[in-house]
């Protein structure tokens, strides 16, 4: 399991850090120049100006992670194929496992069709968490 966090990791952190910088980027200098005139310390312009600001973004970098993660498959056949005793199982890959290899195509179309609907609600509620913290 940990050799499937590390890779995941290592396979996701350079998109996650692009996005990030992006919005980064996207902050307009004038609030850092005000946080700067009102005497700001570094820790308290991080936490009060920047990470505020930057948390809608990182919001949408997890979901791209979550998403990633969870519909990787090659990660999981190379490392483990699954195993020991399926701990490594993702969906996606339970149905290549049950429908391709296995040769019950049915079970494994149902196992990749029960995957949209919880990225769907999972997508959907980052997106929401992200637009109230957006709002505020």
């Amino acid at each position: 399991m940990g050799s499937v966090i590390a890779v995941h990791v290592w396979r996701l952190l350079p998109l996650a850090t692009v996005i990030i910088m992006a919005g980064l980027t996207s902050i307009p200098r004038d609030i850092h120049d005000a946080a700067a005139m009102d005497g700001a310390s570094f820790w308290r312009h991080l936490f009060q100006v920047t990470f505020p600001l930057i948390s809608p973004i990182m919001l949408v970098a997890s979901l791209f992670g979550f998403v990633f993660a969870f519909t990787d498959m090659i990660v999981i056949f190379v490392l483990t194929r699954g195993g020991p005793y399926d701990t490594t199982q993702v969906l996606a890959s339970l149905a290549f496992f049950t429908g391709i290899q296995a040769g019950d195509i049915a079970e494994g179309a149902a196992v990749a069709l029960f995957l949209f609907p919880l990225l769907l609600a999972a997508a959907v509620g980052f997106l929401r968490v992200a637009r109230r913290t957006e709002v505020t």
